[in-house]
């Protein structure tokens, strides 16, 4: 009896405990502060499938949202729209019918999704370079076909025809949303790039190139397959099967022994990759809030071609945390680093910073190594909110309508690249390099973001930089 006392006892005690503890983390919640969504209804989407919209929503038909969790909720919703670049302009409503019941409206505005491109480009790792250099030759030319949302899927056809100093010829087909649950996802295409001149070696810390008499110097193919899981919004796994060919000029090769080691002509070799982003920024163009994990594992060289001579693993981190700090007033910071177990590699596969990646006020260097390790500080003030245009004279929708933002910033950037093998005349590697200054970031649509920047480096260098991209991509 006294047994069966303290087991009633104990069981009690729990249900009371476990009483108190959902009052305490719900204690003023009532019938009356939940909402019911009856039904959500699109418009706008001439295009774009319903499923696809449906996907990127942190709610659905048949939900129970709180009232004070509701916008939110439709917020975050409407940034995930806009982050999978298929609307110019998204609008949220809600109409609220009766016994805590809505209906969750969303208006689209769908982009021109069909774009025969014109290529009219420079051919410098960065734009700042080829203002420096100011080498008009080195001019691509071409067409370049991209269909956005093929078929109302999300699906990504495009192709690319290059011409002019570098030469390319890809073709690419994208298909992220499939399945029932809309998890999983495949690509596939190759890449042909020709060149008739190469960086031969970097020398006094600035790239060497060098033109041969045969052409080309350069001849590179890459094949890739690729498979995506995705099952929840911010979280993706990606598995991917690479393929590249080199094959260069028997000039380059004697110039330069190590151009793709012990005097190759050709190399040939596989790549296999893991990448795990989880990504919950406010945008992917230009984020303000929010933060971004990336790691990739790749291994190059999985034996299937048995001369291949180079085996390596790399593996390599991005961090990109975003807040706001007051109105107006946002700071972020980006670090990445790559770590290699084999540190001597051919001169081709031996990039470190000045290519995708680079320091402020280092645009005109290169700096070579197997790990590498970058951090960039930015404070930043909205001078210009995001404001919405429109253009009475240009009757489509998708054109019609302009949005922009500017900001002034004041940033620090700061790097190192390990090289055990290094040139005595590359004094930036194996140092920490830094630099900092202040510029203007001019934020339009279609993804476009031009940046003008003053800058001081570590050696006393200083200038104005000019950038066209959309900057968080290359990260």
């Amino acid at each position: 009896m006294r047994m069966a006392r303290v087991i009633k006892i104990l069981i009690i005690g729990f249900m009371l405990g476990q009483a108190l503890v959902t009052l305490a983390q719900d204690p003023l919640i009532i019938d009356d502060d939940r909402l019911v969504i009856e039904d959500i209804i699109i418009r706008g989407n001439r295009i774009t499938k319903e499923s696809i919209i449906l996907r990127e929503l942190i709610f659905g038909i048949g939900d129970t949202i709180l009232k004070m969790e509701l916008l939110p909720a439709l917020q975050r919703s409407k940034d995930n729209l806009l982050n999978i670049a298929l609307f110019n302009f998204v609008f949220f409503d809600a109409n609220h019918l009766s016994s805590g019941r809505i209906n969750v409206q969303i208006t689209v505005t769908e982009r021109w999704y069909i774009w025969p491109i014109p290529i009219l480009e420079y051919a410098e790792r960065n734009f700042s370079t080829f203002i420096k250099n100011r080498e008009w030759d080195k001019i691509n030319y071409g067409i370049w076909l991209k269909w956005n949302n093929f078929r109302g899927k999300r699906e990504l056809l495009s192709g690319k025809i290059r011409l002019g100093y570098i030469k390319e010829y890809a073709l690419a087909y994208q298909v992220p949303n499939i399945g029932k649950k809309q998890q999983h996802g495949v690509s596939t295409g190759f890449n042909m790039n020709q060149q008739n001149e190469v960086f031969i070696a970097t020398v006094n810390n600035i790239p060497v190139e060098y033109k041969p008499q045969e052409r080309p110097a350069m001849v590179r193919l890459n094949a890739y397959t690729n498979y995506t899981y995705r099952r929840k919004l911010y979280t993706t796994h990606s598995l991917q099967v690479e393929y590249y060919n080199y094959n260069i000029s028997d000039s380059v090769a004697i110039v330069n022994s190590n151009y793709l080691g012990e005097g190759r002509t050709s190399l040939n070799y596989f790549v296999l990759a893991y990448t795990f982003n989880h990504d919950d920024r406010d945008s992917k163009i230009y984020p303000l809030e929010g933060f971004a994990v990336r790691i990739k594992a790749e291994q190059m060289g999985l034996g299937i071609i048995p001369d291949y001579p180079y085996p390596v693993f790399r593996l390599t981190g991005v961090f990109l945390f975003h807040q706001k700090l007051a109105n107006r007033l946002y700071f972020y910071n980006t670090t990445k680093a790559r770590y290699s177990d084999e540190k001597e590699m051919p001169y081709a596969l031996n990039r470190g910073l000045g290519y995708s990646e680079f320091l402020s006020g280092y645009e005109s260097y290169v700096i070579d190594g197997s790990d590498y390790f970058i951090t960039k500080y930015n404070l930043k003030f909205q001078l210009v909110k995001p404001t919405t245009q429109t253009i009475p004279f240009i009757g489509m929708e998708q054109f019609n309508k302009v949005h922009y933002a500017i900001y002034f910033n004041l940033f620090a950037d700061a790097g190192y690249v390990n090289n055990v093998f290094p040139d005595p005349t590359n004094t930036m590697v194996n140092n920490w390099q830094f630099s900092t200054g202040v510029g203007f970031d001019f934020v339009t649509y279609y993804d476009q973001v031009f940046r003008i920047d003053y800058v001081i480096n570590r050696h006393g260098e200083h200038g104005v930089f000019f950038h066209i991209e959309t900057p968080f991509f290359r990260w």
